[in-house]
């Protein structure tokens, strides 16, 4: 599973975008990595926004919970949003995951949607600092 991950607001939101075949090995790394960025900031509270649009093939359910399990959530992890997703059972499972993690989740069709949402609950993001670059390349 080719990824990608950069900071969208530096040490604010990480954006993480997913495409093709996944597997669990990179699908590990993609979260420790993500957690280690959120490790980084100095802020209490750092968005995850991850575009799963563009994966062909998914990483099956119950895997993905034992990884997540695995590497667990970061304690200052603020809202994690998943946008793209067209499959309605990836959605209900990051859902029921979410839920049993305590992670702040939602999912939208659009990015901008997401961006709305986080507008709306963390008035503190620094929106000036934005570097749009990664996810205009993703095309998202």
């Amino acid at each position: 599973m080719p990824y990608s991950i950069t900071w969208y607001i530096p040490d604010e939101i990480v954006y993480v975008r997913y495409y093709g075949v996944t597997t669990t090995d990179e699908l590990r790394e993609s979260l420790q990595s993500t957690y280690e960025m959120i490790e980084s900031s100095p802020r209490h509270l750092v968005h995850i926004i991850s575009d799963v649009g563009d994966i062909t093939k998914a990483v099956p359910l119950a895997e993905s919970v034992k990884i997540v399990r695995e590497i667990g959530g970061h304690p200052r992890t603020g809202w994690t949003i998943s946008i793209r997703d067209s499959s309605a059972l990836l959605k209900m499972g990051s859902a029921l995951g979410s839920s049993l993690f305590r992670l702040r989740f939602r999912a939208f069709d659009t990015f901008d949607e997401a961006l709305s949402h986080l507008k709306w609950y963390d008035a503190a993001l620094s929106w000036d600092k934005v570097e749009d670059q990664a996810h205009k390349e993703s095309g998202g």
